[in-house]
């Protein structure tokens, strides 16, 4: 997949694909995204909230992160998502 020149996302598209993102993920993965990258959240503390091993925790990171990047580096998000 070809990488989109993000000096052209702005302040308001890229907060508009943040959303489309966390949307596309399941609940707990968006909740280990954004208490990671917003809370400082560590992987055990989130381990014991949810109730899972920091291993799952990871994992679903790491998949709540590709989602991230996907959404964000989509040249036309409106024929992906034509809702929006």
């Amino acid at each position: 997949m070809r990488r989109r020149d993000l000096s052209t996302v702005t302040k308001a598209d890229g907060e508009r694909r943040l959303a489309i993102a966390i949307a596309k993920m399941t609940k707990r993965q968006g909740d280990i995204f954004l208490s990671v990258r917003f809370d400082d959240a560590s992987y055990e503390e989130l381990a014991a909230r949810h109730g899972i091993t920091v291993e799952q925790v990871i994992q679903d990171f790491a998949r709540a992160l590709g989602m991230w990047s996907r959404c964000l580096h989509a040249r036309f998000p409106r024929a992906v998502w034509p809702w929006l």
